[in-house]
Order: C-alpha cells, then structure tokens, then sequence
C-alpha cells in the first residue's frame, strides 16, 4: 500500500474531509490532494505530523510493504512509543485485584458485623437526643474500622477507574474525531 492509500484511508477512517486534514496539519488542501494521489511526498516535518495525528508509525506511513498500521510501533501523539499489549493485560489484572479485593474486605466487614453484633450510641451531655449505630455502621464504629471500610472503597473506585478507562479513550476518541453535526 502506497503513502497516498495510507492517508487517504486513515483520514477516511477518522471520517475527515481534506480540508480539515490539511487545516491540522498545516498545509494547503491542494498539497495533501497531491500526497494521496502520489504525485507528491510529504517534507519529514508533514511525516511527523501526520504520524503523530493519526497514532502511526514513519515507518508504516513511508515502507509500501507495511499493510496494516497495527503491524507497527506505532507513534502516540504525544510522540511516546506505544505499549506493549502486555501493558493492557497488566492493567487489567491490576484493575481486577483491585476490585476484587476492596469487594471481599467489604464483604467480610459486613459478615463479621453479622457475626459480632454491634451497637454503638453517642449520647452528647446536656443534649436530649441520643444517635445509635447498628449493623454494620455500629460494628465499624464500635471497632473503629471506618478508615478500613473507606480504604475498601476507594480501592473499588479506583479499580473500577483503571478498567474503564481503556472504553472511556474510545469514546472520548471517538467523540473527538468525529466531525460535528451540521446545523
């Protein structure tokens, strides 16, 4: 696949128009029709721009013998090299533990309070009302457990974070690459 094929189909998957691709890259839209159709080839500078829009590799944009742009390292637009999967893997499993382990220590919070019934009561002198917890807010308060209990809570909302996050990019790439509507 040729340099031209490769940007006519990235900028077709990103679902850009020609003038917008040139107004990103800053070039005229008569240069980037040249580009796609070969009878012109992009500055080193154009290539790092456009490499670094579209998440691609130099390499991939400029060797006709690469066909797919996953069988590069891709470049990341902050010109960082791209993770390895195992990264995705990882992240995921630290994602799982997390989850997994803030929802067994709430369960065994609430079993324990369960187990060892607790009622705790604060009743303030010179006050006429009395507050009692019971439950597993007595259990908690009565051990002084609050802190584990909002340790388990927090590890939730964090793994629950970390294995989100990959579907959240998506969107927000999806969000951001797609043009606006037409009114």
């Amino acid at each position: 696949m040729t340099l031209g094929e490769k940007l006519y189909r990235l900028r077709k998957e990103k679902g850009w128009t020609q003038e917008r691709l040139a107004e990103q890259i800053g070039v005229s839209r008569q240069a980037l029709s040249k580009w796609e159709s070969g009878s012109a080839v992009p500055d080193a500078v154009n290539i790092l721009r456009l490499s670094k829009l579209f998440a691609v590799s130099a390499d991939y944009l400029l060797d006709d013998a690469f066909e797919s742009s996953d069988a590069t390292w891709a470049g990341r637009p902050s010109g960082q090299a791209r993770r390895p999967a195992s990264w995705a893997v990882l992240r995921t499993a630290a994602g799982v533990c997390a989850v997994g382990v803030s929802l067994l220590g709430m369960l065994l919070l609430g079993i324990l309070s369960s187990v060892f019934p607790c009622v705790y009561s604060i009743s303030p002198a010179g006050v006429e009302w009395t507050r009692v917890y019971t439950g597993l807010w007595g259990f908690l308060k009565t051990n002084h457990l609050e802190w584990l209990f909002a340790l388990c809570g927090a590890l939730l909302l964090a793994g629950t974070a970390v294995l989100c996050s990959p579907v959240l990019k998506r969107l927000r790439d999806r969000c951001v690459s797609s043009p606006a509507p037409d009114r």
